[in-house]
């Protein structure tokens, strides 16, 4: 369980590793900063379209053996954008990433689900996510700084090297788990006959909208409150850690009393997005509501992860390989919405739409109670 910990930390912060290093990817690749930022993108793209069909065409090979492939295909992507010399070899080292990224949070989250004692699913869900957490909150700053102290390619250099260490210790010490004698296309069709995982997808899909509209510009967002270039990475690692923290203290809510800690999440999301559409110019007030958003939402991707995997238990890999794809429709959804409104508003403004959205996915989850949302996990 902790190998898949940290393999989810690798994936994670593997999306994110570009963000960080923009203007020195730029200036090296020679192409501009928008250009780079293309590389988050399409990587998050090819989850999107890719999660679904890859599952499906590899749902009946061993489990082990894939997730071993998996990591390996991780260290040779980073390898490929560590050694690229152009823009072109490094997309193709980043849509090589997001197709393992595709297929890997199944894998992950499928076989989580099968090692986790009777009643502890959301445990391992929340400890799984643990590693997706600590990557948010850590994994531009430390790519950031690491750029800055010894080249940006050091820090893919490091993300390969750590996959392939993964991948070898997964060949040691994970179980042996067979493919499924049911076939992709029948196991889709299956799980997405089941009413509540509809309501889950669309609950996923309408609050990471939320979510990713304001967050995609948080940077915009601070540097409007008050803040300056220079301390708010302050205020994104306060964010992270806040995360971690809420994930650590609520994670115990995820077996046994799911739906009202979500509900609560949801109503304080409402509440920080709105604050901060609010208080405009007040950095001191803006920052502590920052802070209160990270700590509320943090236990939120386990939460939603272990209702899914609740939702339909038979085909654990078919339903993550659902939810991976959902949440990241939702995210890019989210930054979709967020630019249009700041076309239109200034950043703070984006705050409204986010806390109207996330209400929204309140009232999913609150009429969720038989279907989708039941108080614990199963």
């Amino acid at each position: 369980m902790l190998l898949l910990s940290v393999g989810g930390f690798l994936a994670v912060a593997t999306e994110v590793l570009p963000i960080g290093l923009l203007p020195l990817m730029a200036a090296d690749l020679g192409v501009n900063e928008s250009s780079i930022g293309l590389l988050v993108s399409a990587y998050a793209a090819v989850v999107v379209f890719a999660s679904i069909p890859l599952n499906a065409w590899t749902s009946a090979l061993p489990r082990k053996s894939l997730l071993v492939g998996l990591l390996a295909g991780y260290g040779a992507s980073n390898i490929v954008l560590c050694l690229a010399q152009d823009y072109p070899t490094a997309l193709t080292g980043r849509i090589l990433a997001g197709a393992c990224h595709a297929l890997f949070f199944a894998v992950v989250f499928g076989y989580a689900s099968r090692l986790a004692p009777r009643g502890r699913l959301g445990a391992a869900m929340a400890l799984v996510n643990a590693g997706n957490a600590v990557a948010i909150a850590v994994g531009v700053p430390l790519s950031t700084w690491l750029g800055a102290t010894v080249g940006w390619r050091w820090s893919f250099g490091c993300a390969a090297i750590i996959a392939l260490i993964l991948s070898v210790g997964a060949s040691v010490v994970m179980p042996a788990i067979g493919g499924s004698a049911v076939s992709g296309g029948t196991q889709l069709r299956e799980a997405l006959a089941e009413p509540a995982l509809r309501r889950v997808i669309l609950a996923v899909v309408v609050m990471m909208t939320a979510q990713f509209a304001l967050y995609t510009f948080i940077t915009p967002v601070l540097l409007q409150s008050g803040f300056t270039a220079g301390n708010v990475g302050f205020a994104l690692l306060a964010y992270g850690g806040a995360g971690i923290l809420g994930l650590a203290l609520c994670s115990r809510f995820t077996d046994s009393a799911l739906r009202p800690a979500l509900l609560v999440s949801l109503l304080a999301m409402s509440v920080s997005f709105l604050g901060i559409a609010l208080l405009g110019g007040a950095p001191g007030w803006t920052l502590a509501v920052v802070i209160l958003w990270g700590l509320l939402y943090g236990p939120v991707p386990a939460y939603v992860q272990t209702a899914a995997m609740s939702a339909f238990r038979d085909h654990p890999d078919t339903v993550a390989a659902v939810h991976n794809s959902t949440f990241n429709l939702g995210i890019s959804a989210g930054a979709l919405v967020g630019a249009e409104l700041l076309l239109v508003t200034e950043p703070s403004g984006i705050g409204y739409a986010a806390a109207a959205l996330a209400l929204i996915a309140l009232a999913v989850v609150y009429m969720g109670a038989r279907q989708g949302f039941p108080r614990a996990s199963a």
